[in-house]
């Protein structure tokens, strides 16, 4: 039975103020919002009135609808009457006429004089329930063609019907505010258009100044009242004072134009978001944009409204300018409401109503941008004499050539300290050759950028016969959490044909038992491997190789590399082919990877095969390594955060035993899609709640994807795909009548009728999110952390996010932030196959919990498979599992439950509270000194040390039925072994010692163990 949610929707914030409201924005009729089934009808009508005279029930009456059209083909979508005093629909209804600026009909009063509904785009809901592909219903004549011939309107009717009463069009209504076409999307009539041009046909391009509220939406046609108004060169509004004012222009192409800039005149600055900015990285961004002949572009322009503006008038001039073509100037005026008018949330930083669009602003918000550390990570330390490097439980070793001689780890092979012996991982040191080339390297510069990040440099020379013939610049990075990236920047001296370019790593065989990447699902390493690039298929770039305690991914690329879509939608946008590591030859062989094992090492080759390399052009051959394990595992902390997904009343949920609450989207506290702010009072007051209870609360928000209901949205695409990511678009109806096209529709949330577009992942929306989870954690009532549903971002954002998230709980005085990273299994066909953990790697520094997640294989796996797929141990943090509930006794092995409430933990959770696993020592069966074994090769176990005895957790990953007995290191260790009675995973029972155990396929036992 679903648990009640303590808070129900509501409306956000009153109707703004607008200067072109909803009652005003059709040319001919008034607007207004009716309500219907809009799944039924659809989202638009327009209200006809049928008068007494001449009104006789069952008479004929035609009507003419100034619909003002964007859709392709207005003839081919049917059209819906219905009487509103019955609430039947008129099937004698004839469409004669249907073009994009209007519709005549003939259609039965049949209820006689009164209201009729003419519904004139309906459809249907196609697809699958999250991801909906709507599509207009056809046009199908319904009428009887008896009664279309006896009111003339049929080719075998007779003459002299022709003259008919008219219905009279009352009003255009929408299904809802957010459906409807006024103002921004009824279109300009064919003769409106042509006075417009007549009017102006010797500017390349007009501006029409916008209100913030009306979100230009239209691509190819512009909005009737732009085009009966025309053009201004004067915006005039009202502003708080302390606020990020938008001013919205839109610009219409009367021919190609090219290299647009906009520049802004005002002692308090101010940018147009279209063309200047603030990178992801921090750094300033400008691009000059093109806009085809015919189509209509938003510039958006964020003017800083001085603090103590307040009673007074703003002013600045705002100039366009298009290469080769007379700019344009819009003079701009904000009158600045007085003090008893202003709003002081917006004096003290906030944001107020996000429909007036000042959170457009954080598209440049830098916070976070710096080189200090977040926990558990250390500073480096350097050694320049050794060229030696120092992060937590790590260290990097340079060869003279700047790349890494050796990769050495400290972590204990339980990975929960690192204090251990020293674990190797290379044989030789790694290194880039050119066949025929002999490298002479330069003295190796660091710069310590801060605490968490050092760099260095070196310039290698290739000689050839006796000359220079190659240069290479070699940059390295190596951040605090693991991080290492190289930049190698190839430049021939002269033209060279070469057999190969490629990297080489030759590993010590005992040091990387396991394996995950280009194709190798996770678990034991293969004996060889022969991979080659194939990215229109395959979202592979990256190999792991390691050990539970000792590991190291290589990732290959070049500078033009960008992040693709993942979850669904990797073909919409796959990896970009690096034209260094993946060159293709005339025959259509390529660059790939090889493996090779050997009596005792494993070898390592990047290969871009044979190729010429022409003079003086430039190869990038980037690379990164994440060196792991991240950090040491915590099990006593991961046992003692126990999860609940569900907003349901704080006091029942700790009532079940549960201590962090996740709360998703399409919840009563966060109903939206990636933008809980949308939400902020009702979030927070669910938040101050489960604080109350002693419960943390966290906030289900990625960039993935974002909601319709952020007022950004149409704003963000038109930044020439910078957020979104270029697609087919379709998808939700409301996509369609809306954003145009170029999108790629996401989820849909039926519930809350919610519908996501697919973003980037690497923009400047990064600064808008991050600056967006600043907002949500500040304050007593912040959120504690975020659930990520698989993340479309990189590292560099993910520690933005965790410095934010850490700093915010750190001036509340609370536990550091806990980030959860749960994910579909990417290893299909759609995804590329993609392992989810190998995918998100670089991530996973930063997180605390994995939850893989739907379509992973919990009964059929084998035990590296779980070790390095799915339980995140080798890389530092804990995991839990999701489909079909997962399978409890393995899960227990690794510390990994089912997700809860779907799951009822609530028997385990007091298992763990019985026997103190929260302060125990947990060592698994992965460490050589684990305590506890079994005599079958395919049953184990892991054991928690407590100050009374043991728990073992025991696993059968064998075919069938067996009887295992336990090994102790200590065989004296165990006086008795109970199986305590534990509701749907266990009966009681109690073993001797020495004495077997029966375990069934797929299933375990908890023992506690006495001395």
């Amino acid at each position: 039975m679903p648990l009640p949610s303590p808070v129900s929707p509501a409306v956000m914030f009153p109707p703004p103020r607008t200067q072109n409201s909803r009652t005003t924005g059709h040319p001919e009729v008034a607007c207004g919002i009716g309500e219907w089934d809009k799944l039924l009808y659809g989202n638009h009508r327009f209200v006809m009135e049928v008068l007494g005279e001449g009104a006789g029930v069952g008479q004929a009456h035609s009507v003419v609808l100034p619909w003002r059209r964007q859709d392709k083909d207005p003839a081919a979508v049917e059209v819906i009457v219905v009487s509103e005093s019955s609430g039947t629909r008129v099937r004698n209804v004839v469409v004669e006429r249907a073009t994009k600026e209007s519709g005549t009909l003939v259609f039965q009063a049949i209820d006689g004089p009164g209201i009729y509904f003419a519904y004139y785009l309906p459809y249907a809901m196609l697809g699958k329930p999250h991801y909906p592909q709507a599509q207009y219903l056809p046009q199908r004549p319904a009428a009887d063609p008896a009664w279309a011939a006896a009111v003339g309107r049929s080719p075998w009717a007779p003459a002299g019907q022709a003259g008919l009463p008219e219905a009279t069009v009352l009003r255009y209504e929408a299904a809802s505010e957010r459906d409807s076409f006024a103002p921004m999307n009824f279109t300009a009539r064919v003769d409106e258009l042509e006075r417009l041009q007549a009017d102006h046909s010797e500017e390349a391009f007009l501006v029409f100044p916008e209100d913030r509220l009306n979100a230009v939406s239209m691509q190819s046609d512009l909005p009737a009242h732009w085009v009966i108004g025309g053009p201004s060169d004067t915006f005039h509004g009202t502003a708080q004072a302390g606020e990020d004012y938008v001013v919205q222009l839109g610009l219409y192409a009367q021919k190609e134009l090219h290299g647009i800039c906009v520049e802004v005149d005002s002692p308090e600055g101010g940018h147009c978001i279209n063309t200047d900015g603030v990178d992801r990285l921090g750094q300033p961004w400008r691009r000059a944009l093109s806009v085809p002949a015919g189509t209509v572009r938003a510039l958006y322009v964020v003017l800083p409204v001085p603090r103590d503006a307040a009673g007074t008038t703003y002013s600045t001039v705002v100039t366009i300018h298009a290469a080769g073509e007379p700019p344009r100037t819009i003079d701009v005026t904000l009158d600045v409401e007085a003090g008893e008018d202003s709003d002081p949330a917006i004096l003290e930083g906030g944001f107020g109503d996000p429909r007036f669009l000042r959170r457009l602003a954080w598209l440049d918000s830098a916070v976070a941008q710096d080189a200090e550390l977040v926990a558990p990570f250390t500073a480096i330390t350097v050694d320049e004499s050794s060229a030696t490097l120092g992060i937590l439980g790590r260290t990097l070793r340079l060869a003279e050539s700047g790349l890494p001689a050796q990769v050495t780890s400290t972590f204990t092979a339980a990975v929960t300290s690192t204090d251990g012996p020293a674990v190797e991982l290379f044989d030789t040191p790694m290194k880039l050759d050119i066949d025929g080339i002999a490298w002479e390297f330069s003295p190796i510069g660091f710069t310590v950028d801060g605490p968490a990040r050092v760099t260095w440099r070196c310039h290698w020379t290739g000689w050839r016969d006796g000359a220079a013939a190659v240069a290479l610049e070699l940059t390295g990075v190596l951040d605090a959490d693991g991080a290492v990236t190289y930049a190698l920047r190839l430049v021939p001296g002269k033209t060279l044909d070469v057999n190969d370019v490629g990297l080489h790593l030759r590993f010590l065989k005992s040091a990387v038992p396991l394996a995950m990447g280009l194709g190798v699902p996770g678990g034991r390493r293969p004996e060889t491997l022969h991979w080659a690039w194939d990215v229109a298929s395959k979202n592979q770039d990256a190999l792991w190789l390691g050990g539970v305690n000792a590991g190291l991914q290589l990732s290959l690329r070049d500078d033009s590399y960008q992040r693709p879509l993942n979850t669904n939608f990797y073909r919409e946008k796959p990896l970009v082919e690096p034209k260094s590591w993946a060159h293709r030859q005339e025959d259509g062989v390529r660059g790939g990877v090889t493996l090779q094992t050997t009596e005792d090492a494993v070898t390592l080759h990047a290969f871009s095969g044979a190729r010429t390399l022409p003079a003086g052009e430039t190869l990038d051959f980037t690379f990164r390594l994440l060196l792991t394990p991240f950090k040491p595992i915590e099990p006593g902390k991961h046992l003692s955060k126990r999860y609940f997904h569900e907003p349901a009343h704080p006091a029942i949920i700790k009532t079940a035993g549960a201590t962090v609450v996740n709360i998703h989207h399409a919840t009563a506290p966060a109903p939206y899609i990636n933008d809980p702010l949308l939400s902020q009072d009702s979030l927070k007051e669910y938040v101050a709640r489960c604080h109350r209870q002693g419960l943390r609360a966290k906030i289900y928000n990625t960039v993935r994807e974002l909601t319709f209901h952020s007022p950004e949205l149409l704003p963000l695409l038109q930044l020439d795909h910078e957020i979104f990511s270029d697609g087919p678009g379709a998808g939700h109806i409301w996509l369609q009548e809306h954003a145009g096209s170029g999108y790629v529709s996401a989820w849909f949330a039926p519930n809350v009728e919610d519908i996501a577009v697919v973003t980037t992942g690497e923009s400047r929306w990064e600064n808008f999110y991050v600056r967006s989870l600043q907002e949500l954690a500040t304050g007593e009532n912040g959120i504690d952390g975020i659930y990520l549903d698989d993340v479309a971002y990189d590292r560099h954002a993910m520690l933005r996010v965790r410095k934010v998230l850490e700093r915010a709980c750190v001036e509340r005085g609370v536990d550091g932030p806990e980030i959860d990273l749960h994910s579909a299994n990417q290893f299909t066909a759609h995804d590329g196959y993609a392992s989810s953990a190998n995918l998100y790697m670089e991530q996973l520094p930063y997180v605390d919990r994995l939850w893989l997640g739907e379509y992973f294989d919990y009964d059929t796996t084998d035990p590296d498979y779980w070790l390095v797929e799915l339980s995140g141990i080798p890389f530092g943090l804990m995991g839990e599992m999701l489909e079909g509930g997962g399978n409890p006794w393995r899960g227990m092995v690794f510390g990994m439950t089912g997700r809860a409430p779907a799951v009822d933990n609530r028997p385990l959770w007091e298992f763990w509270a019985a026997n103190d696993l929260e302060h125990a020592q947990m060592i698994g069966f992965w460490d050589p000194q684990a305590p506890v074994r079994t005599s079958h090769p395919d049953v184990l176990a892991t054991t928690w040390m407590t100050d009374r005895g043991m728990v073992v957790a025991l696993a059968s990953w064998a075919e069938h039925t067996e009887d295992v007995t336990l090994i102790f290191d200590d065989e004296a260790a165990a006086t008795r072994m109970d199986a305590p009675a534990i509701r749907g995973f266990q009966s009681a029972a109690a073993y001797a010692p020495g004495h077997p155990m029966t375990l069934a396929p797929q299933r375990g036992l908890l023992l506690v163990i006495g001395f």
